[in-house]
């Protein structure tokens, strides 16, 4: 299994009274949005997932339409979630997939944590918006992670 975990594109400050949620991206989130089409253009991918947050949900729809794909909603993928159990249903989809999530800033580090102290190497630092960490998944292990700036040209 090949996961592309992506964070949240740009979408400004948050809002207040439990509504943040709902917060959509900024015109710069937009476009680095737009722009995961050519960041992904030539590459397979099976399945579009993303935290219920609108600004994940708004990250994966230029990807989503460009290939005719829907996007299914994660709870897990969404802020304070367990990470133990998004790792855990991260781990369950079919080996031989490709799959793209869209996530947040806590979520996504503390994933990788656990995967570090797996042993799982790590090549890069880093959480920015709109970035990607590449994760491999082979015989049934997490076997390596790579990160993707926002600003690169291609994975």
């Amino acid at each position: 299994m090949r996961l592309y975990l992506i964070r949240h594109a740009h979408a400004g400050a948050r809002l207040p009274g439990g509504r943040d949620r709902y917060r959509p991206l900024s015109p710069d989130g937009r476009q680095r949005a737009s722009d995961l089409v050519e960041l992904f253009a030539g590459i397979e991918i099976d399945r579009l997932l993303s935290s219920p947050a609108t600004r994940c949900l708004q990250t994966l729809e230029s990807l989503a339409h460009d290939r005719g794909m829907t996007i299914d909603e994660e709870p897990t993928l969404g802020e304070g979630a367990d990470t133990r159990r998004t790792l855990a249903d991260l781990a369950s989809f079919e080996p031989d997939r490709a799959v793209v999530a869209c996530s947040h800033g806590d979520v996504i580090p503390a994933v990788l944590e656990q995967l570090g102290r797996a042993g799982v190497p790590l090549a890069g630092r880093g959480c920015e918006l709109g970035s990607v960490w590449i994760v491999q998944r082979r015989g049934g292990a997490w076997t390596e992670a790579r990160y993707v700036n926002p600003r690169a040209t291609g994975l």
